[in-house]
């Protein structure tokens, strides 16, 4: 008799455990209404799930398997192989200087997997023990592991309020990780982690739990983490931006990426209460955005003007580099400090190189994200908030399945293709393509084609209309885009033609503030460049006239995910009516 075909819920949601969240094929059988291993085993083999799984970001991936094999029960051998294996690739990425001599408790997990068989003899050791970690140790670990600039926010831990910009990549997930569990076994104060995202909140985690395994050799499991310290119960929270969900604790507060957050006026109101406590710590860190966000104000210091403490109007604390390059404790209170990245490099963080930093990014890009310094959104035309309003979770868009091998099904897409000047960059985005004037453009791929030529960047798309159901392509060809527009006609003959001229720019603007300020588009929350290139459309007057335009080098494109997106959103007509005829503005020449 033929077993009862499962149906396409359970596929996906079979998929998204192994892809996302890291299950074997005999865990995600063990779920109920899942069918057999086997049965998960063929469908991955099919659907060629293993292939498309580095799509999924290493350290991400780590993080997530580490954290589900952490709060396993009843761990096999072969558990705690591969939890073995996977901290150690976790210390890795973390791992900064010399590593410190191996210390007797970095045995007890090998040996607790060689002894599995005879636990039940063993008295059973407290969950989460923490005790025998003691402050020297801890002490020497931190010795050998922090770099110099690390070591300057640990030597200024003990401020109330903390607040930190800095470049991206220079080990602030895992210092922070680092501090939170020295000082909650030192001085047993609970720890609570914010962050823009569930996966920036499962790196913190992981980074908590490797640490602890591989260099003292004690297990960490549950969520939140619960530490067991001579009796003592330590709680380690790590929430996403929905801070209402963590209301009810208190402890050090750590917010990451601050200026990425939307609502952040409201998000700062309920976290703040956690740490109201005058014991409890506040540590705010980020990279820039852009100077109207909410945070903005936080941390120039315009805040301290509404509190009772300020008798000055007009304070406003001096945020320049020169002031904060060293950290200072401001007059309202807060120990701020800016680096960037020379500041890092020079002090001795080697993993980073600005020269090859400054052949990859544009002046302005590469002053955002590594030199602290915000854009400057006056003459931006878009609204921080309102695209804000945009960010939304991707796992949660029931119809898209990444690793499908039609990821939207037969549900229409449109694509923007945004070529650079020369032919070392380009950006291609799809976007899911409204059914309705109230449906949204949801951001569902976006692809840097850096490198390639006419003929690579043409097949790139040419393989996205076998996996989509394409309506629209949308093509600058007013540079070297004109050669891949041609190579795309062949195989998608209705391939619009997009020759930039400050009409049809003021066009693709309006569409896209259309869709944008009235909650039509929608980006996954991790995806924070694509904020940052909305922003760095400015106005530009030409003669009489308004037109947009960005910043852009003989060698780099900007805003290329920005135009991109635009190029694709102009299918739907400016009236939003996608019942009537489709856009033809590109055509114009």
């Amino acid at each position: 008799m033929r077993a009862q075909p499962y149906d396409d819920d359970i596929h996906t949601r079979a998929r998204h455990l192994y892809v996302f969240d890291g299950y074997t094929f005999d865990e995600i059988a063990e779920k109920e209404g899942m069918p057999s291993a086997r049965t998960i085993r063929r469908w991955a083999y099919n659907g060629q799930w293993d292939t498309q799984c580095p799509l999924v970001d290493a350290e991400l991936k780590i993080a997530r398997r580490i954290c589900l094999l952490a709060d396993k029960e009843d761990k096999t051998e072969k558990d705690y192989r591969e939890l073995d294996f996977l901290v150690k690739q976790q210390c890795k990425l973390n791992q900064s200087r010399n590593t410190p001599q191996a210390k007797p408790a970095a045995q007890p997990h090998t040996e607790q997997a060689q002894d599995h068989s005879q636990k039940k003899k063993r008295k059973k050791a407290p969950k989460n023990d923490v005790s025998g970690i003691t402050k020297d140790m801890l002490d020497e670990l931190r010795e050998n592991l922090l770099y110099p600039h690390q070591q300057h926010w640990f030597e200024n831990q003990d401020h109330r309020t903390r607040f930190i910009l800095k470049p991206r990549q220079i080990g602030a997930t895992f210092y922070f990780s680092f501090e939170a569990f020295y000082d909650a076994v030192v001085n047993g104060r609970n720890k609570i982690f914010i962050s823009a995202s569930r996966d920036q909140a499962e790196i913190f985690k992981a980074n908590i739990i490797a640490l602890c395994r591989e260099h003292f050799g004690v297990e960490l499991k549950g969520s939140p983490l619960q530490l067991n310290n001579n009796g003592q119960t330590v709680t380690l929270y790590f929430k996403s931006t929905n801070a209402r969900t963590a209301q009810s604790a208190s402890g050090d507060l750590y917010i990451d990426e601050v200026f990425w957050i939307p609502k952040y006026k409201e998000l700062r109101g309920l976290a703040q209460a956690m740490a109201t406590h005058q014991q409890y710590r506040v540590t705010y860190f980020s990279t820039p955005s852009v100077t109207s966000h909410e945070a903005y104000d936080h941390w120039c210091g315009r805040w301290f003007r509404k509190t009772m403490a300020c008798n000055d109007p007009d304070f406003q604390v001096d945020v320049t580099h020169d002031n904060l390059k060293e950290g200072k404790l401001c007059d309202d209170g807060i120990w701020r400090q800016m680096l960037t990245v020379h500041d890092v490099v020079d002090s001795g963080f080697d993993r980073i190189s600005t020269k090859q930093l400054q052949s990859e990014y544009s002046e302005e890009e590469f002053n955002n994200l590594f030199m602290g310094l915000f854009i400057d959104d006056a003459h931006s035309a878009f609204d921080i908030n309102a695209l804000m309003e945009c960010v939304g979770d991707a796992s949660q868009w029931r119809n898209y399945d990444p690793f499908a091998e039609r990821p939207f099904g037969m549900l229409p897409v449109v694509i923007g293709f945004d070529p650079a000047r020369t032919i070392d960059k380009a950006t291609v985005t799809v976007l899911s393509c409204p059914l309705n004037s109230d449906d949204k453009f949801r951001l569902l791929k976006t692809l840097d084609l850096s490198g390639n030529n006419f003929k690579a960047m043409a097949e790139t798309i040419r393989q996205l209309t076998m996996q989509f159901n394409v309506q629209h392509i949308g093509v600058d060809v007013t540079g070297i885009g004109a050669g891949v527009f041609e190579l795309i006609q062949e195989f998608f003959p209705n391939t619009m033609p997009i020759h930039y001229n400050p009409e049809l720019k003021n066009r693709l603007v309006i569409k896209a503030q259309q869709v944008i300020n009235s909650g039509r588009f929608e980006f996954d929350s991790d995806s924070v460049n694509v904020c940052a290139s909305f922003m760095n459309i400015r106005k530009k007057v030409l003669g009489d006239k308004i037109t947009y335009a960005t910043n852009r080098t003989a060698s780099t494109g900007h805003a290329d995910i920005a135009w991109s997106i635009m190029h694709a959103m102009i299918y739907e007509p400016l009236s939003g009516d996608t019942t009537s005829k489709r856009t033809t503005i590109g055509i114009a020449a």
